[in-house]
């Protein structure tokens, strides 16, 4: 794989260091990134997974579609804004913080010539358990990831989406899921078993923030509990058209 990056054309061309690749969302990890992890280069506070389910952009098909199956990330710096994608590791002189041991798709990646990026896409990919193991982490933590992906999947959330606005049990059912999500997640801080910040790596993004893909907003009301406010058009429809 490192052998198809450095054999493109582009190596040639200057970049002009814009930061404007950097502002469209962190690198996915591929297996010649493990050193990265394992040498401290990359912690899981500095990561983020995309589940399956999830709605993503495909470059190669360049339209927004569902994620087949899981991608670990360079985050957006730890509380950013919701639509803020920009790689943590950017500096404010459009600089990358770990020039030199930056991630594979970073080395690939040239704006005017992306077929190396792309060429890239989806193979030999990362996962989670595989970035827990190079960050030695504990081996539960995998427990925790299955208990999790097991009562949160996009599968059933993509499920009940489309029949809660007429349908009482499945909104039950959809908030009840959004609900196990944040529990979940401040019982593993609670009990210290991760930090806050490694929780979009741990467990990927928060329900709460992502099911705007189904054209929701989850609001947290005074009383603590969640309510679900239409709030455009599904954007999972407009991936379905797209796939068409």
């Amino acid at each position: 794989m490192a052998d198809l990056v450095n054999a493109q054309p582009h190596k040639k061309a200057e970049c002009r260091r814009c930061g404007t690749c950097c502002r469209k969302g962190g690198p996915a990890l591929h297996s010649p990134d493990g050193e990265l992890i394992s040498e401290g280069v990359l912690r899981a506070r500095d990561l983020c997974t995309f589940r399956p389910g999830e709605l993503v952009r495909d470059d190669t098909l360049g339209r927004i579609v569902p994620l087949p199956g899981e991608l670990v990330k360079i985050a957006a710096p730890y509380g950013a804004r919701p639509d803020d994608w920009t790689c943590r590791f950017l500096t404010e002189k459009n600089l990358c913080f770990i020039h030199g041991r930056q991630p594979i798709e970073c080395r690939a990646f040239y704006c005017e010539a992306p077929e190396a990026l792309l060429a890239l896409s989806g193979k030999d990919s990362l996962d989670r358990k595989a970035v827990r193991g190079l960050l030695g982490a504990p081996a539960w933590w995998d427990e925790l990831m299955d208990a999790h992906s097991e009562r949160c999947s996009y599968d059933r959330l993509t499920e009940l989406a489309p029949r809660i606005a007429e349908d009482e049990e499945a909104r039950r059912a959809f908030l009840e899921i959004v609900e196990y999500d944040r529990a979940f997640r401040d019982l593993i801080v609670e009990k210290k078993a991760a930090l806050p910040e490694e929780l979009d790596f741990l467990l990927g993004r928060p329900l709460l923030r992502t099911v705007i893909m189904y054209g929701l907003d989850a609001r947290v009301r005074t009383d603590g509990g969640i309510s679900l406010v239409q709030t455009s058009r599904n954007v999972r429809e407009e991936a379905k058209e797209n796939l068409r």
